[in-house]
């Protein structure tokens, strides 16, 4: 296997140690010389690496301030995983309704997506939530997540509002989703989404299934949501790759 780039090399061990806890939502990294005598480098191999982590959204600079690891609530990073807007093109901040909370075991596909045997406890949370655009409900949400991760989860800790869930679990369990993976197609809307939204049994909904990962890859939520597009449209802007 081809040796990586040094830069590459630094990017994976800053990734180790925000993993295993080291700077956490909202900390200052040390400055780029303490870092990059830490790790043996170059400032320039150390700029590249801490680079690819800003782009990636995981880091952000604030000039003049530092380096710090990136939260959810800020604007920046508001809608980097929310892809709903006016059909205008026009976004907005989504607000939440929790339906039900419970515990539940999970199946054995989910276990498997979930990655569960990295627990003791191997039980997962059922979540289910409405969000709203200007006050209109557009959809239903189905989070299942690892009580191993989240082991005091209550309704009243979720609560409503308009932080997300990614913004949620960052603050108050120092989860940090950094990447998702999802797949989109056309279905009915069952008998309860539909009530939920007020529209008729069968309505033709966009169905998303998602996984969320933290870092290393380690996924931290599956998702089901139900939108009703009458109102809004999927947008994916996923940006230069060149």
């Amino acid at each position: 296997m081809p040796k990586l780039p040094l830069y590459k090399e630094v990017k994976e061990k800053l990734i180790q140690a925000l993993a295993a806890g080291r700077w956490k939502t909202g900390d200052k990294l040390p400055v780029e010389g303490e870092l990059a005598r830490h790790y043996g480098v170059g400032i320039a191999t150390l700029r590249a690496a801490v680079s690819e982590l800003e782009a990636a959204g995981i880091l952000s600079r604030k000039q003049g301030k530092g380096t710090f690891v990136s939260e959810h609530t800020n604007q920046s990073r508001l809608y980097r995983f929310f892809n709903l807007v006016r059909l205008d093109g026009v976004r907005r901040i989504p607000t939440r309704e929790i339906i039900s909370l419970r515990r539940d075991h999970p199946s054995a596909e989910e276990a498997d997506l979930l990655r569960l045997s990295r627990f003791r406890d191997r039980d997962v949370w059922r979540l289910r939530s409405t969000f709203a655009l200007d006050g209109e409900a557009v959809g239903v949400n189905d989070s299942i997540l690892p009580v191993g991760l989240f082991p005091r989860l209550t309704k009243k800790g979720v609560g409503d509002g308009r932080m997300t869930l990614y913004a949620l679990y960052q603050s108050n369990y120092n989860v940090n989703v950094i990447s998702v993976a999802a797949d989109v197609h056309a279905e009915g809307a069952p008998r309860d989404v539909a009530g939920l939204l007020g529209i008729k049994n069968g309505q033709p909904l966009l169905k998303i299934r998602r996984r969320a990962h933290t870092y290393e890859d380690a996924p931290v939520e599956l998702r089901i949501s139900w939108v009703n597009t009458t109102d809004c449209r999927f947008h994916v802007d996923q940006g230069s790759t060149v």
